[in-house]
């Protein structure tokens, strides 16, 4: 089986290397990016399967990463777990939320972390052989 290319982006290089060894361990290929540009670099160089996006980063935070990605035909249809140190206020929820998939609240064991990242794919998957029947769209 393919493993499964999941970008990590978090300016905290600290928190990069617990999410790398996290995602080894599950059996995925993380690559990183330490800012809002490096993960629009990388999402250009290797689409990857999923990201895993950081809310509170410098200059530019993941809100705003978020929405270039999700403006960019080519790499919107790329899922996004954001990462946050708390849950999501009721207005980023209304604003941001038909764009992500979901969010991880930090610090996260292996099995949180896993079990968010299969349920995405595994949907991903779902949507994908179901091309044929229906879109759904945002």
């Amino acid at each position: 089986m393919s493993l499964y290319t999941i970008l990590v982006v978090d300016d905290s290089p600290m928190i990069v290397d617990v999410f790398v060894t996290m995602l080894e361990r599950g059996g995925y290929r993380p690559i990183t990016a330490f800012s809002g540009e490096e993960c629009l670099e990388a999402l250009n160089a290797t689409p990857p399967d999923l990201v895993l996006l950081d809310i509170m980063m410098e200059p530019m935070d993941g809100w705003e990463t978020l929405e270039r990605i999700k403006t960019d035909p080519a790499t919107r249809d790329i899922p996004v777990l954001m990462l946050t140190a708390k849950p999501l206020t009721p207005e980023e929820a209304n604003e941001y939320g038909s764009y992500i998939e979901d969010y991880i609240l930090k610090p996260t064991t292996h099995h949180q972390l896993y079990e968010a990242i299969e349920h995405v794919l595994a949907r991903r998957h779902s949507i994908a052989a179901d091309e044929g029947h229906h879109h759904h769209h945002h």
